[in-house]
């Protein structure tokens, strides 16, 4: 059996393994997609956290754009109180904001980040 499409081709051996070989334009595009994914991970998740991130003066809150680099997957607070306020023993402060944020922030907005997530995926990688 034998599937090709403009961006690659399927097909099984003798042995009955199945194997995918990428055009080489297919496999660019595909990367560039995967690239694309991340930068909008990266967002949306700041995007749901800055909510939970404590703010006085919205340095804190402010410092992972500046820190981040949008599509490594590693989101970096640079405020230099950032760790001490990360783990401080204060859960909560004034409304959803205080310590452990990206932790208390994934629990409750998970499911609706990787909603979103699917919906952006889907719209890139028909």
């Amino acid at each position: 059996m034998k599937i090709t499409t403009e961006r690659g081709t399927l097909f099984s051996t003798a042995k009955g393994n199945s194997i995918l070989r990428w055009n080489r334009r297919g496999a660019k595009q595909l990367e560039e997609n995967f690239d694309k994914v991340q930068i909008f991970i990266d967002n949306t998740v700041v995007r749901h956290m800055d909510a939970y991130v404590p703010k006085r003066t919205g340095i804190l809150k402010k410092s992972v754009i500046l820190g981040s680099k949008m599509g490594s997957g590693e989101l970096v607070f640079i405020a230099p109180y950032a760790h001490k306020r990360y783990y401080s023993g204060n859960t909560k402060l004034k409304g959803k904001r205080g310590s452990r944020w990206f932790h208390r922030m994934w629990a409750a907005r998970k499911d609706a980040i990787v909603r979103e997530v699917k919906n952006y995926s889907r719209r890139l990688m028909p």
